[in-house]
């Protein structure tokens, strides 16, 4: 079972509670990441919550071979990942991003592709039967002995599941970035990554200078020349973003997570849809970057509401 703690608070009450923790043997080598709340805690709120896995996949996880350290993927530190970065464009390699397809939208290492499914739990790499298929997975034709497959998450834990997959496929020569993306910014700063770093919580995004202020690194360039924000799509009209900030569609039974410009957001009020804008529980536009509250704080908006009428 995977084990996780998320916690905000004020930095010297929180890394005395680190220090603490390691005083433990079994926590004495456990990996902190810290990144800032710059509006106050990012969670504000306790919440414990039990779950058998952090990581959810179609079909369940309780089979795979997941303590079998054999199994999973060579941990590569950020330095020496950042290296084989740099070299994938000479080499057999394939660099998998092992995430939501909207955590790509908002950014990524270079040369990864996009994942074809927007939910992680669908992750389909290596297995791919129907044409369709096999034309938006990486992993179709490659050479299972020979290619070598770079694979990166936000944290690792994605990668460490999904590893054993594609181990069992026959997959040889597999690595994972250690500390995941979060834990490489902090790291090696913005080098061979280009855009923002989703996270879950109500900052949605945070720019890879949050997790090294002090590294005056600037940004690699695009291989291609491109913008570096080219790839930030406008959900609706396809159109380029200058915010690197995804939003939750108005209509509280939607509700879906998107990127969007500022000229949809005004023409559809703030929804994914047209349809949507038609729903019979909208929600308010929200400005900048503000984010909904619990569906249920609107419900009881609208209780009032009737009762004032």
């Amino acid at each position: 079972m995977n084990k996780g703690l998320m916690l905000s608070g004020p930095s010297k009450d929180a890394l005395a509670y680190v220090e603490w923790l390691r005083e433990d043997y079994r926590f004495s080598d456990i990996l902190v990441q810290i990144s800032p709340a710059l509006n106050g805690h990012a969670f504000p709120k306790l919440k414990l919550r039990y779950k058998p896995s952090l990581v959810q996949l179609e079909g369940g996880i309780s089979h795979l071979p997941l303590l079998d350290p054999t199994m999973r993927a060579t941990p590569l530190a950020p330095s020496e990942w950042r290296k084989r970065l740099k070299e994938v464009h000479d080499s057999n390699c394939v660099v998998l991003d092992v995430r939501n397809g909207y955590e790509w939208d908002i950014g990524h290492f270079h040369g990864a592709q996009r994942p074809d499914v927007d939910c992680f739990r669908s992750t389909s790499f290596g297995e791919s039967n129907s044409e369709e298929a096999i034309a938006s997975d990486p992993l179709a034709n490659v050479d299972k002995e020979k290619t070598d497959i770079l694979m990166y998450c936000t944290g690792g834990i994605r990668c460490d599941v999904y590893s054993t997959i594609l181990r069992q496929r026959g997959f040889q020569n597999l690595y994972t970035l250690k500390g995941g993306v979060s834990h490489y910014l902090q790291n090696e700063g913005p080098v061979e990554w280009v855009g923002n770093l989703f996270v879950f919580d109500d900052r949605l995004s945070l720019p890879p200078s949050a997790y090294n202020p002090e590294d005056t690194t600037v940004p690699s360039s695009n291989p291609q020349g491109r913008k570096k924000i080219l790839f930030a799509n406008c959900y609706i009209c396809g159109s380029q973003v200058s915010e690197l900030r995804h939003r939750n569609c108005a209509n509280i039974d939607c509700n879906l997570l998107f990127l969007c410009c500022m000229e949809c957001v005004k023409d559809l009020k703030g929804c994914c849809c047209p349809q949507c804008t038609t729903a019979p529980r909208l929600r308010p536009v929200l400005p900048g970057n503000q984010r909904y509250k619990k569906w249920y704080m609107y419900r009881e908006l609208e209780v009032q509401n009737e009762l004032a009428v």
